[in-house]
């Protein structure tokens, strides 16, 4: 119940609460109640609240929670004679005495009989209004760990978690918003619930999949204001890895599948698209298997990316994308399972090496052109990249030499990056069949694009037509 008391002779303030403190000591649990709950004053402006909140801010014997137009204030101490400090007007009246003695204040979740006690006891002070309780609202929580059936954490990526409160007539309610998976498996939900005359609400927390596809939940009817919920994933399993050039660089957007192999049969257990890093992560149910065994005698296939998504066979299926790379198989894998794979086919090398340099530099050094590019300038690109700073050396020689003796991009950088001379008149002393074999070789590697493939004896014969100019002699006074 709700007691609101308003003072009928606010002029005696001494008498008055010296009044109120002895009713409340009298009135059975009363004082420990008010100590746990505090005081309620409402109909409060906003400049009123303000001014209480700076009356209040320097004390250590109060509290104040705001709420709405409403003021909350709370005894910290354990001593309701702390009131007196607040309310009597010594040396001068408080905003917060000013509205306890002119509005009054409010006691919620008072019982009947401490209700109807004041009301019998103040008469002589105060009218006391006695109301039932309004139906509060508050904050509740729900977290736990999400874990699979060998008891090891939930760490998959785009699983979350939600909270419903389950009502007979209106199904499940949800309660808060989705939360994501932790990466330790961990969640929580925070929730506003209102009680309407239930303890608590019938909680049921829900995981999702990335699909949204409801895998396992758990339920507490009449759940407490805070409550610890794990969770167990039966019969989930994921696999997880990268997928990454032969140099090690990540490799993005292709297409991987999972299978479960049998002994001439492979099951598609579920696919996805590599991220930006080469990451991909597959979830998979044992329900799956065409036989009853326990665990996936698991495969890993990368596809191109023009492959699609619609292909169920071992080969990449009907849309015909070629298969770069493929994993051993792993018997009986477990319920987490991590396979990298490393790109195998020479048809689909992706972007070589000058060029993923080149995207990488591109937004660092806007409108500088390469070839004046300083040392400095390099040691700065050599801090904010995962590019050597010899590498950066070759790729700034290329542009000049580009720019100087209009090479095709990226010939230089192929001869230096096979340890061939970065100085002018050295490297013209080499034979062309060593200029071709380090050109074929960075193109095998795919450290140049392919495209240089059809300019070889161009390229070289445009590098050598320098020894006949002057441009060697200039060159080497440059030097």
């Amino acid at each position: 119940m709700r007691a609101t008391i308003q003072f009928s002779h606010p002029d005696k303030k001494f008498a008055i609460l010296q009044k109120l403190l002895t009713v409340v000591k009298g009135i059975k649990h009363l004082r420990q109640h008010i100590l746990a709950r505090g005081i309620l004053l409402e109909r409060l402006s906003a400049s009123e609240i303000e001014k209480l909140k700076e009356t209040l801010a320097g004390s250590n014997n109060f509290k104040c929670v705001i709420a709405g137009n409403s003021a909350r204030v709370i005894i910290i101490g354990g001593e309701l004679r702390a009131l007196s400090g607040l309310v009597l007007p010594i040396p001068r009246q408080s905003d917060f005495a000013r509205i306890f003695w002119e509005r009054g204040f409010t006691l919620e979740e008072v019982s009947s009989d401490q209700a109807e006690s004041l009301r019998d006891q103040l008469d002589t002070i105060a009218a006391v209004t006695v109301s039932p309780d309004i139906a509060q609202i508050r904050i509740y929580t729900v977290s736990g760990q999400v874990c699979q059936d060998d008891g090891a954490p939930l760490t998959a990526r785009g699983f979350t978690v939600r909270a419903f409160d389950s009502l007979p007539a209106r199904g499940l309610l949800p309660c808060g918003s989705a939360a994501a998976l932790q990466p330790d498996g961990s969640y929580r939900v925070d929730y506003a619930w209102r009680s309407n005359g239930r303890t608590g609400p019938d909680l049921v927390v829900r995981v999702f999949d990335a699909e949204r596809s409801v895998v396992a939940e758990s339920r507490k009817p009449s759940a407490a204001i805070q409550e610890f919920l794990d969770i167990t994933v039966e019969a989930l399993c994921i696999v997880r890895g990268r997928t990454r050039y032969p140099d090690g660089a990540p490799l993005p957007n292709v297409i991987v599948r999972a299978f479960d192999r049998d002994l001439r049969s492979e099951i598609l257990l579920g696919q996805t698209v590599t991220d930006a890093d080469g990451f991909y992560e597959i979830p998979y149910n044992t329900g799956q298997f065409s036989t009853k065994k326990a665990r996936a005698d698991l495969i890993i296939r990368v596809f191109e990316p023009d492959s699609g998504m619609e292909g169920q066979g071992a080969e990449g299926g009907a849309d015909g994308g070629e298969e770069i790379a493929v994993s051993d198989i792993v018997f009986n894998a477990p319920l987490q399972q991590a396979i990298d794979l490393e790109i195998t086919s020479s048809k689909f090398l992706g972007p070589s090496e000058y060029e993923r340099h080149m995207d990488e530099l591109k937004p660092l050094i806007g409108n500088e052109p390469a070839q004046e590019l300083t040392d400095d300038d390099l040691n700065f690109l050599n801090g904010k990249t995962s590019i050597s700073f010899e590498q950066l050396h070759y790729v700034r020689l290329d542009t000049q030499w580009s720019f100087q003796y209009e090479l095709e991009p990226a010939v230089a950088y192929g001869f230096f990056r096979q340890g061939l001379p970065t100085e002018l008149d050295h490297l013209l002393t080499e034979k062309p069949s060593r200029l071709r074999n380090a050109l074929e070789a960075s193109l095998a590697q795919n450290i140049i694009p392919a495209v240089i493939a059809g300019q070889i004896d161009q390229s070289i014969d445009q590098l050598l037509s320098l020894a006949d100019s002057r441009v060697v002699e200039l060159d080497r006074k440059a030097r």
